[in-house]
């Protein structure tokens, strides 16, 4: 695995720039908790700084879809301002991981694989189908999940990481809403069925993930409140049946998003 790495000299103000005042974390006390919570806690900051990577790569992408399509040109600002985004939030991770004595790593293979049927597809299409399934699905399903913590977690460090990316998400939602659907206009509608089965095929591993999680959970503690965990969302942690609680609530809001765009019955 290669490490998260800072290059300095000129670099340095650049990035200082991008991350402004989110830049400074926190101190964090690994010593204040469980060593087996802190070493789950790693283990899922360093799991996040691989899934911001992974996502500044898939942002970047979209930015040359756009380009690539001629869409106007006040959409190329929104997606630069969704790569900044996201490696700010990978900056973020890193060093809240480093703080509780990780190491941060890029995934492995470290270049973005796609399938070549989408790498051979117009731009504009591979546009529309980024927007539905990063945009539109994943990452409102992502900020339902740091809102959850967000509103929960009492560590300065974490409660620093997990309030800044809210914050940067802010208007995400909208953007990635109204160029899905100005993007579908161009599109017949004989394709409809085509970004629907997308759709269900980007909301399939999350349900899976769910419907495992609560499989042996009694219905009567289906529910949020039963679920508090203060000790693990100290540590930006779920236990899996309240990350599956938070994402069936967060599915429900996206899946009326869906039926009004006309990409789910």
């Amino acid at each position: 695995m290669k490490p998260v790495r800072w290059a300095g000299g000129p670099f340095a103000p650049m990035h200082a720039a991008l991350m402004g005042a989110a830049a400074e974390l926190p101190p964090f006390d690994a010593a204040a908790f469980e060593p087996a919570l802190v070493a789950e806690a790693r283990a899922a900051w360093a799991d996040r700084v691989r899934t911001e990577f992974r996502s500044t790569q898939i942002m970047a992408r979209f930015l040359t879809e756009v380009l690539g399509a001629g869409d106007p040109l006040d959409v190329y600002a929104g997606a630069v301002d969704l790569v900044a985004d996201e490696v700010r939030h990978t900056a973020l991770c890193a060093a809240l991981l480093q703080a509780m004595g990780g190491q941060p790593g890029l995934p492995e293979p470290t270049r973005l694989q796609d399938p070549e049927p989408f790498l051979r597809s117009p731009m504009a299409e591979r546009a529309l189908a980024t927007a539905i399934s990063m945009l539109l699905i994943n990452e409102t399903v992502s900020v339902a999940f740091i809102e959850d913590l967000a509103a929960r977690c009492t560590v300065p460090a974490v409660q620093h990481v997990l309030s800044a990316t809210v914050a940067d998400e802010d208007g995400h939602s909208d953007f990635g809403r109204t160029y899905v659907k100005k993007s579908l206009a161009r599109f017949p509608i004989a394709s409809l069925p085509a970004w629907r089965h997308l759709v269900a095929q980007t909301l399939l591993p999350h349900q899976q993930h769910a419907a495992r999680a609560l499989a042996e959970v009694p219905a009567d503690q289906q529910r949020l409140d039963a679920w508090p965990e203060p000790e693990r969302a100290a540590l930006g942690l779920f236990s899996p049946v309240r990350q599956a609680l938070v994402y069936q609530a967060a599915e429900a809001r996206l899946l009326a998003d869906l039926r009004g765009l006309g990409l789910a019955p």
